[in-house]
């Protein structure tokens, strides 16, 4: 990077979290208004479908429609066309079909009649105070709605209603008799509503599963063939609690929500873009990042969040995705939180992996459970792709690199040391020394990370290395303790033999040339954007890079199945391709993969039903970092991939490496460690104990 592209980015302040409970603030950036020159703003009430908009507090959530409700029953098959509408919360599961666990939507708030003759319409998504706000005129009188979720009440949703003293409105609350759920289940619900003093108590019975949900409000309500009537006039609220009586009011509840958003925006990493959809980008990333993800170990998010589409339940390779985009922007609390969930499962894992597939260690659930491990998919698992074997390489980075961060040793030995050693441990087992001298793996069933690379095949290029990573952990984390993993990386993993001719790697044995093109996924990428197994990016990965459209199927469209353009833009973040970037990057709208106004990104490119994608999220927002600070080669770049025009501004970003970036003058950045720490700054060997500080002048 030129000193005139390093000038261009300051003034700077990046600084590095010490520990899970260490802050700093920083007051050279307005975040708030930062933060809000994202908001979505909408002035006219749109009379065909619109994307509606997504809120939650990491435990509960839901979507909203252009009306500041939800779906009306009547309207849903024409609305769902951007995804569902409805409350959902990570306790409120079902064991079902296959022995899987599924979320269960809790309820919806809807307009009991349609809206007709709108007019004085708007709509405010307000990302700094974590609130939406909806107004508008219905013949002439006036309405306006504002929800939330509780940041600190996390069972709590609050939505207060304004109008004309002299006019009703009418709503209904209705949890459904009947869930159509993954897998083409029809789950039948029993719904007893009961009274208590200024309470509804509304009791769900879905199979074996109970719920509860309080509902708190000053409206008239009559309950109705399993509904809640609310008649609205004036100024009402109304919470909804799930399994727990509302604890505060609705003042204090908006004051804490926003206090909470507040809090977390100034310990977030804060970047100014020159270029808009770049800035759109980083902060709706972030806020549905925080939406949907927290620290209180209820459960694990599913992909889309608690916007309630595609899938209901939690994939830990998904999660990985989104763990390192929270390590880097100043959230280890939420990580932390994910890997201490993990290794208390430890011993479940453990037995799950023995029943299924008959072997030692971890193989890290392609889909993780809401309840316990004790009969969870037993027989055996919904399909196929539950046999990914690649994922544990991806659980014990999580608490790796958690572990850095943290930067305690009796919580390493509790928590990320038992889940390295198991993934460890699982390729160990499943893999084998040939006449070629080289270990290859391979296990009945299993299934590689290109979905479409074929069952039941030898040394699945993912699998390769997932396990290329966790031996390595094993040694320099000192774990090694009779040296064979030491010894299997240096007689080698399989890769040789997956070489094409073109110089990338096959993404399995049984594949060959005959996969080239066909790709759902680009595993060759790995190395690049999700295991940092190599000092420096390898031939092979270079070539994969430059080769990506064409391994990729549908990618010339250009089209992208699930989070392959978000991998695109991550390895180009890594090697420094600020070109390719830019070119992947224009690809995000001309591909159909994010709506127009940049608000969220859909699971597959046109796929409008599975919006709100947060793991692509996570994807673009270590790109978005990556292409101001990488230290994914364990040396610390600034600006290593800059795609834009003009001037960046940024604070907070948070490394690995131990040490924290000051800005306090023009070209001066003052680096203060926090741990003892060597790497490499732009060339240059730095060494510093804890608490030295150490700057440098940069000069054209």
């Amino acid at each position: 990077m030129s000193m005139g592209r390093l000038l261009a980015l300051l003034p700077i302040l990046i600084l590095v979290l010490a520990s899970c409970n260490r802050q700093h603030s920083c007051n050279n950036l307005d975040i708030g208004a930062i933060v809000g020159s994202c908001d979505i703003v909408r002035d006219t009430f749109a009379s065909q479908p619109i994307l509606p908009l997504y809120q939650g507090n990491g435990r509960f959530g839901a979507c909203f429609s252009k009306d500041g409700l939800q779906y009306r029953p009547s309207d849903r098959e024409q609305e769902q066309i951007y995804g569902n509408t409805s409350f959902l919360h990570l306790e409120h599961f079902t064991r079902g079909k296959y022995t899987t666990d599924y979320l269960l939507p809790l309820c919806r708030i809807y307009w009991r009649d349609a809206l007709t003759d709108i007019s004085n319409y708007q709509q405010h998504q307000a990302l700094y105070d974590g609130t939406i706000t909806t107004r508008f005129c219905q013949h002439g009188k006036a309405i306006e709605l504002q929800s939330w979720f509780d940041p600190v009440s996390r069972n709590l949703a609050c939505l207060t209603l304004h109008s004309d003293k002299d006019t009703t409105f009418h709503l209904v609350i209705e949890s459904e008799p009947l869930m159509n759920v993954h897998y083409s289940q029809a789950i039948p619900q029993s719904v007893n509503i009961s009274h208590e003093a200024d309470l509804w108590r509304v009791e769900l019975l879905a199979g074996e599963t109970r719920g509860t949900y309080y509902v708190a409000t000053d409206a008239d309500v009559d309950a109705i063939d399993g509904q809640l009537h609310l008649s609205i006039k004036g100024d009402r609220y109304i919470q909804i609690s799930y399994d727990e009586k509302p604890a505060v009011d609705t003042a204090l509840s908006l004051n804490q929500t926003i206090d909470w958003w507040h809090q977390q925006w100034q310990k977030t990493s804060c970047i100014q873009f020159p270029e808009e959809t770049a800035q759109k980008m980083w902060v709706r990333s972030i806020y549905q990042l925080l939406s949907t993800c927290n620290d209180d170990k209820r459960g694990l998010p599913p992909p889309c969040g608690f916007a309630g589409n595609s899938w209901p339940f939690a994939f830990p390779q998904d999660l990985s995705f989104i763990h390192a985009a929270l390590l880097a922007s100043g959230h280890a609390d939420i990580a932390k939180a994910w890997v201490e969930y993990f290794a208390e499962r430890t011993e479940g894992m453990k037995a799950y992996t023995k029943r299924l597939q008959h072997c030692e260690g971890i193989m890290a659930p392609w889909v993780f459970p809401y309840g316990d491990f004790e009969g969870y998919h037993d027989p055996d698992t919904p399909n196929k792709f539950y046999y990914e074997i690649h994922n544990s390489g991806y659980l014990a980075k999580m608490a790796y690199e958690t572990s850095l961060f943290v930067d305690d040793a009796d919580w390493f030995h509790q928590n990320a040391e038992p889940l390295i050693r198991e993934c460890a441990a699982y390729y160990k087992s499943i893999a084998s020394l040939e006449d070629d001298g080289l270990w290859h793996l391979f296990i009945e069933p299993s299934m590689g990370q290109d979905e479409r690379g074929g069952f039941n095949q030898k040394d699945y290029l993912c699998a390769l290395y997932s396990a290329k990573y966790c031996f390595e952990k094993m040694v320099e984390c000192n774990l090694d303790d009779t040296g064979e993993y030491a010894k299997m990386l240096a007689d080698g993993l399989a890769f040789a033999p997956l070489l094409s001719e073109q110089g990338y790697y096959y993404s399995c044995k049984g594949s060959g040339p005959d996969d080239f093109g066909h790709q759902k996924h680009p595993v060759q990428l790995n190395e690049l954007a999700y295991l940092p197994t190599e000092k420096s990016p390898s031939d092979e990965a270079l070539t994969a890079y430059r080769l990506r459209y064409d391994i990729t199927r549908d990618a010339r469209q250009p089209y992208f199945y699930g989070w392959t353009l978000g991998e695109f833009l991550l390895a180009g973040s890594r090697i420094g391709d600020a070109e390719g970037w830019q070119y992947d990057w224009k690809n995000l709208l001309q591909s159909d993969y994010v709506d127009p106004d940049f608000i969220q990104v859909y699971e597959t490119s046109r796929t409008h039903r599975m919006s709100y994608y947060t793991t692509t999220n996570g994807l673009m927002v270590q790109s978005l970092l990556a292409n101001l600070v990488s230290d994914w080669y364990g040396h610390l770049d600034i600006a290593k991939c800059y795609p834009w025009h003009g001037d960046t501004t940024f604070r907070n970003i948070w490394s690995a490496l131990g040490v924290g970036y000051i800005s306090e003058e023009k070209a001066k950045v003052t680096m203060e460690a926090w741990r003892d720490t060597n790497f490499i700054l732009m060339g240059e060997p730095i060494s510093l104990r804890k608490g030295m500080t150490i700057s440098r002048v940069f000069s054209l």
